[in-house]
């Protein structure tokens, strides 16, 4: 049985192309959180989960640029636009005036997402840890 085919190496980018990607997806997204928070004729709950949105959406397209770049910086990105996703889905939940029971039910459903990525992170970090060793084996010393 043959050996599986490595992993396709990863797109090394300079850091002045990466702290450019980063600056775009930073402005992107506070030019739209400026405009749901400050600009928009919206409620509360309604502002809140624009937000929770917004942040998702950016944290998933940070996620595709290190997924094919493998940049710390930008994992670490699309970590903190997952995180304030969350919290303003959440908070949209609880400060929204809906019915008690369906904020339960939308808590539940929002826990069991966040639930999954998370998971989703620790079996990513552990195939990456495991990846790190395979290759480490291969250096030539001089």
């Amino acid at each position: 049985m043959a050996a599986p085919m490595p992993p396709p190496p990863a797109v090394k980018l300079s850091s002045v192309a990466l702290t450019g990607i980063i600056v775009i997806l930073v402005l992107m997204a506070a030019g739209v959180f400026a405009y749901v928070l400050f600009l928009a004729p919206l409620t509360t709950d309604q502002r809140l989960w624009w937000n929770g949105f917004v942040s998702i959406a950016f944290a998933f397209i940070a996620y595709l640029v290190y997924a094919g770049s493998e940049a710390k910086q930008i994992r670490s990105l699309a970590g903190v636009l997952f995180l304030i996703g969350a919290a303003s889905f959440y908070g949209s939940i609880f400060v929204g005036t809906g019915d008690t029971l369906a904020k339960l039910v939308w808590s539940v459903i929002l826990s069991i997402l966040v639930v999954a990525v998370l998971a989703g992170i620790f079996v990513m970090s552990r195939q990456d840890e495991q990846t790190r060793i395979r290759m480490s084996g291969r250096r030539l010393t001089p």
